[in-house]
């Protein structure tokens, strides 16, 4: 345990708790998935002594001491979370400037702006409101990697005793900024940007809504109380349907949807929904004497998660409604792109996308490169792909590359406050939609659906993940179980740089393309199985795995 990297596929997450005088916050974090006052504190101090040896972009004085600025969502357990991560960055000499409630984009933004060395987020994203955790961006406002955070981890271990938590530090406190008014105005510039690069206008929204709006689902994130808003302000009629009195993500939000879920008209009304935005809709029918008030291809309703940095759409089809996943939303800005004759577009797609995306995207003259799960990676190979100028991207006009994973980030390029003609890389929720709906309109009837292959996801969940390595004799097995299963197939293990615990096994059977993942969560203790194929159903097989994976992970 001892040495173990602390961070997952985006940041450091978990139960929040508190740790007594005799036990190790980091190895309650390990063992335990949990988070505390006490952890935090480690890891404010550590983060702040990597950073005071780092090279953050410019030559630094004996004495620097980096600026981290500091946002946060609502969950009930972060007010002492950001005190103690706050200590523990004073502690190790740096300046910090807290900048509020925040989206995890609106802190990209915050950090550009003030001209930060670091960012950190205190969020679990679409986790339960009793997780939190902590997200770390660099100077660029870039997520941080896996050799940074091996460099924090081994700080934090060095800790062996608990911080003080009280005491000053040798850092200093900046003034309070408003982190949201600048996001905000951030937004509706970016908007302008989209707006002119397409050729649409906001008051063309409409006609790619139903005729008495749309519905919008913040998760209850700090986007409830705005965004509904300043939708309707650019003239598209909008309701939104969680709440801030409920705890944040609690029924409602795009982590409550996956990628793949569709519900027919009967459906939405013949059940009782567990989910703000299906409720909604059932209401919207039944007001309607059960017709449905929209039109087949209509954009009914949007859903962010907690610090909304992702978003997925809800999208009438002939005879119910669908999930228009990260894959289409990229297809769909893709093309866009095309139409109005944008050339040497790339896309960066995870391992998790539909098997057709690649081939799709390849006939309309994009190209695509494949990644890690995480938006990060997409980030981090558009940044350093033939396309990319490095963590920065320069150019006259907003770089015609983006990155997508199926469960609803789209990372696209973000104009640098104070560097003209620079461009940074994020995913935000908030504008995903914002682009989703500008390229709806720009594409009319030219739009065209994916082509779906078979996908199946399976999450097993409260597992052991130690157990599992995607290398150890338990893959073996799991190898051996898909060998016994499908002896006609050629398949052969994969390798996707970030992807330390997946066992990927790629390949075909009677020449029909298939691939098999197994991946740890990296913020959640659950493993994932994911079967896509072109076109045969693999469900018996999905299912075998995961209950195989259930008996030998699950405690």
């Amino acid at each position: 345990m001892a040495g173990e990297r602390l961070h997952g596929t985006d940041g450091i997450r978990g139960l929040v708790g508190t740790c007594g005088a005799n036990e190790n916050p980091i190895e309650k974090l390990i063992s335990q998935r949990e988070v505390s006052p006490e952890l935090f504190a480690i890891i404010g101090e550590a983060t702040g002594i990597v950073l005071r040896k780092q090279e953050v972009g410019k030559p630094q004085p004996e004495d620097f001491a980096p600026l981290v600025v500091i946002g946060w969502d609502r969950r009930d357990g972060n007010e002492a979370l950001v005190n103690s991560l706050e200590l523990g960055l004073l502690k190790a000499g740096c300046n910090t400037q807290r900048v509020g409630e925040v989206p995890t984009p609106g802190l990209h933004h915050c950090l550009l702006l003030l001209d930060a060395d670091a960012g950190m987020m205190v969020t679990a994203s679409h986790n339960p409101a009793t997780d939190s955790g902590v997200k770390l961006l660099d100077r660029d406002g870039c997520k941080s990697m896996p050799d940074l955070e091996n460099l924090i981890s081994h700080e934090a271990w060095s800790l062996t005793s608990t911080p003080s938590m009280d005491g000053e530090g040798d850092g200093d406190t900046l003034p309070r900024f408003d982190g949201l008014g600048a996001y905000r105005k951030h937004l509706d510039e970016w908007l302008k940007i989209i707006c002119s690069m397409l050729d649409v206008s906001t008051q063309q929204w409409s006609g790619v809504i139903p005729h008495d709006g749309m519905l919008l689902d913040s998760s209850g994130g700090v986007a409830t109380d705005w965004f509904c808003y300043e939708l309707s302000q650019r003239g598209i009629d909008c309701d939104e349907v969680s709440s801030r009195q409920k705890p944040i993500n609690e029924g409602c939000g795009a982590g409550g949807f996956n990628p793949t879920d569709m519900w027919s008209n009967d459906e939405l009304m013949g059940s009782e929904q567990d989910h703000a935005l299906l409720k909604a809709l059932a209401e919207k029918m039944q007001n309607n004497d059960g017709i449905p008030p929209w039109s087949e291809g209509d954009i009914v309703a949007a859903a962010l998660d907690g610090d909304g940095d992702r978003c997925l759409l809800l999208e009438a089809t002939e005879d119910g409604i669908c999930v228009v996943d990260g894959d289409q939303m990229a297809y769909d800005w893709l093309q866009a792109g095309r139409l109005v004759g944008l050339e040497g577009q790339l896309l960066a797609h995870s391992i998790e996308s539909d098997l057709y995306l690649s081939s799709a995207c390849s006939d309309i003259g994009v190209s695509t490169i494949q990644t890690a799960v995480g938006d990060r990676w997409l980030s981090n190979a558009l940044m350093y792909s033939p396309n990319g100028s490095g963590k920065l991207l320069v150019g006259d006009s907003m770089p015609n590359i983006c990155g997508s994973e199926d469960s609803g980030h789209l990372v696209m390029p973000s104009p640098h406050p104070l560097k003209p003609r620079h461009w940074g890389l994020t995913g935000d929720g908030a504008a995903t939609l914002l682009s989703q709906l500008c390229a709806r309109v720009a594409l009319g009837s030219n739009r065209k659906i994916l082509e779906r292959g078979w996908k199946r996801r399976i999450a097993v969940k409260d597992v052991d993940r130690i157990r599992w390595d995607g290398r150890n004799e338990l893959a073996d097995e799991v190898v051996k179980l898909v060998e016994e299963a499908l002896p006609s197939a050629t398949l052969r293990r994969g390798n996707i740089a970030g992807e330390s615990n997946l066992l990927l096994l790629e390949g075909s059977v009677d020449g029909e393309r298939l691939s098999i993942g197994i991946r740890n969560s990296g913020t959640e203790a659950k493993t994932s199985v994911t079967v896509k194929s072109e076109n045969r159903s693999y469900e018996e097989l999905a299912s075998q795995l995961a209950e195989f994976l259930r008996v030998h992970l699950v405690p």
